[in-house]
């Protein structure tokens, strides 16, 4: 089991992880309405479930969110409407490059059509399943066969919570953001052994020639947020092209 210590904030201190998001803030004469506009952003990135919501009732979908239950089970935290937003710390971004080939199963591009939060039997966690539309495979050491135009499932911890009182709490992992249904991406996915699944590491929004890291870790002085953050989106794939055809 990851390693997390848990932090709950309120939604005034929000701020501090916009950059997550990967979208750029607008500008506005009111910083009240700046606030106002930079939360809404970054919760928009969440999906979302509602905390009542039965358990799924595919089989496969089932089992992957009963085996995820089971990992996540104890962990000591119950998600209410207390607070508006939880924040989660850990590792997960030690040591990693901004390129992280070495540590990825699977490296794709390809555009996010589905995204659907799930929150675990015990109410301790939640987690977020992207539906990928692959584009093109650049590296797979899984045991799963990928052509282009396939779809494939991963998931990152964190998401949103509605209540029935219409309140929402939001829980992720500090310095990192969520894919958006709609657009498309290069994304680093790591196999999960338990669930027999992919998992996010982090990624790249690929958007008008650019590149826009989804991942803000290290209060933005990470190689992750800092090295392609605004790069031509050529440069980029070239660059990774040649990390994936020459590992170090």
């Amino acid at each position: 089991m990851r390693g997390y210590l848990f932090l709950i904030v309120g939604a005034l201190l929000v701020g501090t992880a916009i950059g997550t998001s990967g979208v750029p803030a607008q500008k506005t004469s009111d910083p009240g309405q700046q606030q106002k506009a930079d939360k809404a952003d970054f919760e928009s990135q969440f999906p979302l479930v509602d905390f009542n919501k039965p358990e799924p009732s595919d089989q496969r979908k089932r089992a992957r969110w009963q085996a995820k239950g089971k990992k996540y089970k104890g962990i000591g935290l119950t998600v209410t409407e207390d607070s508006e937003l939880i924040t989660v710390n850990s590792e997960w971004d030690m040591g990693l490059p901004a390129l992280p080939v070495a540590k990825s199963d699977l490296v794709v591009i390809g555009e996010v059509v589905d995204a659907e939060a799930l929150l675990s039997g015990s109410k301790d966690w939640v987690y977020s399943e992207f539906t990928i539309r692959v584009d093109e495979v650049l590296k797979n050491t899984s045991n799963v066969t990928l052509t282009q135009g396939a779809s494939v499932i991963a998931d990152r911890d964190g998401g949103g919570v509605r209540f029935p009182s219409g309140r929402v709490t939001i829980q992720y992992i500090a310095g990192q953001g969520m894919p958006r249904v709609g657009r498309r991406y290069a994304l680093f996915l790591t196999v999960d052994d338990q669930e027999q699944g992919f998992h996010i590491l982090t990624g790249y929004e690929l958007r008008g020639g650019r590149v826009i890291p989804v991942d803000n870790p290290a209060g933005g002085t990470h190689p992750i947020a800092t090295k392609y953050n605004g790069v031509d989106e050529a440069s980029f794939l070239s660059d990774l092209r040649s990390s994936i055809a020459n590992p170090q």
